[in-house]
């Protein structure tokens, strides 16, 4: 199963003068829980995220960024639809989706307003307030189980054993 996390930008920022990795870069409530469940190792291999930013578009979480400070309005949102759309639609042609969550406000949707591909894929809208959309987006990323190729599920056990074997001998 492949899914993929639709994400805004977030006004907190890390303000370093340098480059970084947008998911670095996004310090937000929802960037925290991502982090978070990377660090708890329970992020699923499955899981693609592209977040959609005020100032760049559409990006992958590793596309370095610069410090910047741009809300997004429905005017900017305008004016990055066609653009955003257009690269939306590219990346859902190149990979398949069994699942999309999309975690935006309202202004960010309508930069999404004319993807085509969007439209015809199995997605889940999150709604209500900043809170409500967090628990969402959460609960969507940790309820599936997460699957493995054979190769990926005798390693996890071997290295489960390891650990096992390990703590015992302390």
């Amino acid at each position: 199963m492949s899914r993929l996390l639709i994400l805004a930008c977030s006004a907190r920022k890390r303000l370093e003068a340098r480059a970084l990795p947008a998911i670095e870069r996004y310090d937000g409530v929802n960037f925290r829980i991502l982090k978070k469940l990377q660090r708890e190792q329970q992020l699923p291999h499955d899981l693609d995220v592209l977040i959609l930013s005020a100032k760049y578009g559409l990006l992958r979480p590793e596309t370095p960024i610069k410090a910047y400070d741009l809300k997004m309005t429905e005017a900017r949102a305008a004016e990055l639809c066609a653009r955003v759309s257009c690269d939306l639609d590219r990346h859902l042609r190149e990979k398949k989706y069994d699942s999309i969550f999309v975690n935006l406000g309202k202004a960010y949707l309508n930069a999404l307003a004319l993807s085509i591909e969007l439209k015809q894929c199995n997605v889940q809208y999150a709604t209500g307030g900043i809170g409500s959309k967090m628990k969402q987006m959460k609960e969507w990323i940790v309820r599936y189980e997460t699957t493995y190729t054979f190769r990926q599920a005798i390693q996890r056990h071997r290295n489960t054993k390891r650990r096992s074997t390990t703590s015992k001998a302390s």
